[in-house]
C-alpha cells in the first residue's frame, strides 16, 4: 500500500469520480424561507440553557469528517503532520462559511461554545476509537491517516447541549479512491494532487487547461483501462456492499458512546447527500445509509437531519451555499 500517495488523496473525497459527474442540487425557495424563519425564532430560545444554571451558555459540538471540517473553504485551518492532519487550529478557528459557523451565528454562540471537531478522511471505525480512547490505535491502511491524539472529543462531548454527527461516506469512498489509484498504477496521482490543492474546485479557464493537461498524461494500458471500467461498473458496487455492514455497526457504536458521555444533549445524525448521482451503486448505497440513519435515530431518540439538496463543488465537498443549506436544516430541527 502506497500510504504517502493515499494520504495525498484524502482532502479531495470526490477525486476523479466527481470530476465526471458533480452534483449541483438547488435549494428550494420554500425550504429557505421556512428554515430561516424557524432559525430566527430559535436564537433566543436556545442561546441560554436555564436548566444547567443561569451562567450556562448553550454549547454546540460538531463531530464528523471533511464535510464538517469545511474542506474546500478558504478558511480551513490544518497542519500536515507525519501520519495525516493536525486539525486543532480548526476546532475554534474554522471558516465561518461552514455549516458549524452558520449555526453558531444563528444561535449567537462564540467560538468557545461552537466547536468544530471535523476530522478529514476519518472513517466510522476510526471515530469510534477516537471517542472511546482519544486516539486511533493504528494508521488506517486505506486512508493512510492516523489521528494519534484528539482528547477534545472526550472533553467537549459531555459539555454539549447539541451534537451533530456526520460520518460514514468515507468508508466506501476512500476505498474506491484507493482502488482507482491501484487500477491506474497511480497514473491518476497528478490529477488527484490538483484536486487536493483546490485547483479544480472552480474551473477557471487556466484551471481547466491544467485539468486537460493532466488528463492527457492519463494514458492507460489496455489492462489498466479494463481495471478502471471494472471499478466503475461492478467494482464500486462491491465496495459499497462490503463496507455497509461495518459502517452501520460503527455508527451505532458511535451513537452509544456519545450517549454514554452525554445522556441529556440533543444528538442530530446527519443524512447523506450523493455527490455522484449518476452512479447507480452510489445512489443505492447512500439511500440505504439514509434509511439506516433514520431507523437509528428512532431507536436511540436522536434527530435525523436530511440534507439531500446540498450543493457540492467539483471535489465533492459542499459549496458555501451547500454549507448554508446544511446549517438551515440543523436549525430547523432544533428541539
Amino acid at each position: 500500500m502506497k500510504l504517502k500517495r493515499i494520504a495525498s488523496l484524502l482532502l479531495s473525497a470526490g477525486l476523479l469520480l466527481t470530476m465526471a459527474v458533480p452534483a449541483f442540487a438547488a435549494d428550494t425557495a420554500d425550504i429557505t424561507a421556512l428554515t430561516e424563519q424557524v432559525s430566527d425564532q430559535l436564537i433566543t430560545e436556545h442561546s441560554t440553557d436555564t436548566t444547567k444554571g443561569a451562567d450556562h451558555k448553550f454549547t454546540y459540538v460538531a463531530i464528523g469528517d471533511s464535510i464538517t471540517a469545511g474542506v474546500g473553504l478558504d478558511g480551513l485551518q490544518y497542519k500536515l503532520v507525519q501520519n495525516g492532519y493536525d486539525m486543532t487550529g480548526n476546532y475554534k478557528g474554522y471558516d465561518s462559511s461552514c455549516f458549524v459557523g452558520y449555526v453558531a451565528d444563528k444561535l449567537g454562540l462564540d467560538r468557545d461554545h461552537a466547536i468544530n471537531l471535523g476530522l478529514p478522511a476519518v472513517m466510522t471505525n476510526d471515530l469510534a476509537d477516537l471517542i472511546e480512547t482519544g486516539a486511533m490505535p493504528a494508521m488506517n491502511q486505506y486512508s493512510g491517516v492516523q489521528y494519534t491524539s484528539v482528547p477534545e472529543l472526550q472533553e467537549y462531548i459531555p459539555q454539549a447541549d447539541l451534537i451533530t454527527l456526520q460520518v460514514g461516506a468515507n468508508d466506501a469512498l476512500i476505498r474506491t479512491i484507493v482502488a482507482l489509484g491501484e487500477a491506474t498504477n497511480w497514473k491518476s496521482e497528478k490529477l488527484a494532487n490538483g484536486m487536493v490543492a483546490g485547483l479544480f474546485r472552480n474551473l477557471t479557464p487556466d484551471n481547466f487547461q491544467m485539468f486537460m493537461d493532466g488528463l492527457k498524461q492519463l494514458t492507460l494500458t489496455p489492462a489498466e483501462f479494463r481495471a478502471v471500467i471494472n471499478l466503475l461498473t461492478s467494482g464500486m458496487g462491491q465496495i459499497c456492499s462490503q463496507t455497509y455492514a461495518q459502517t452501520t455497526a460503527d455508527l451505532e457504536r458511535i451513537v452509544k458512546d456519545i450517549r454514554e458521555l452525554n445522556p441529556d444533549c440533543q444528538i442530530m445524525i446527519m443524512g447523506y447527500n450523493n455527490p455522484v448521482p449518476l452512479m447507480p451503486s452510489w445512489s443505492s448505497h447512500f439511500r440505504k445509509l439514509n434509511n439506516f440513519a433514520k431507523n437509528l435515530a428512532a431507536k436511540y431518540d436522536l434527530t435525523y437531519v436530511a440534507i439531500p439538496c446540498t450543493r457540492t463543488a467539483n471535489d465533492g465537498h459542499p459549496t458555501v451555499a451547500g454549507h448554508r443549506y446544511i446549517g438551515r436544516q440543523i436549525i430547523k430541527n432544533l428541539r
